[in-house]
């Protein structure tokens, strides 16, 4: 057999190959899913907010293992994109919790959604905040000396010992130096 019978007999067989392996194309076609949300919207009042969702399949049965994504809108730069506050995985029940800690006050209109996964296809919701006053994530911890004495005049006496030190020793090299000029040289002895 010739090389190039050869090379087009191999790609005939790797094409095989894949081909079944691929299976038909209605077989590809995913389960449709639906998901609903409670509370569908929520005031924001400085607490998380917790949204159920529950996802099933078209015909009615809770998809368990699902990623479910909060995508909140995003301003940033004159553009706006979704991005993602929050993830939950669907228990075996079809259910989830997502929670969510608004930054900004506001209102923002976000959506859930299920991107989908193998044999099912993606779903999404709308859920609305009124952020009335934003979730304090973290409170910025005070920059400096805590210490009680820093707050009063106790801070200054560090440095005045440490002055204090500094006058003595030079005090003590000026009398030293001038006891020593005040002394005759004596003649070195032989």
């Amino acid at each position: 057999m010739r090389p190039r019978a050869r090379l087009l007999a191999m790609a005939a067989a790797i094409a095989a190959v894949l081909t079944v392996g691929a299976g038909p194309a209605w077989a590809a076609q995913d389960v449709g899913t639906r998901l609903v949300l409670t509370p569908t919207s929520a005031t924001v009042d400085g607490k998380p907010v917790a949204i159920h969702a529950e996802l099933r399949d078209a015909n009615g049965k809770a998809v368990g293992g699902a990623l479910l994504r909060l995508m909140v809108p995003v301003d940033f730069m004159g553009s706006t994109k979704d991005e993602i506050a929050a993830e939950a995985t669907t228990n075996a029940g079809g259910k989830a919790v997502l929670r969510f800690s608004p930054a900004a006050a506001g209102p923002v209109e976000a959506t859930v959604t299920f991107w989908g996964s193998s044999g099912y296809a993606g779903s999404e919701a709308p859920v609305s905040f009124d952020v009335q006053t934003p979730v304090v994530v973290y409170t910025p911890a005070p920059v400096g000396l805590q210490a009680w004495w820093a707050r009063s005049q106790m801070i200054l006496l560090p440095f005045a010992v440490v002055w204090s030190v500094y006058v003595l020793v030079l005090v003590l090299v000026v009398r030293i130096r001038r006891a020593g000029a005040s002394e005759p040289e004596q003649a070195p002895t032989r």
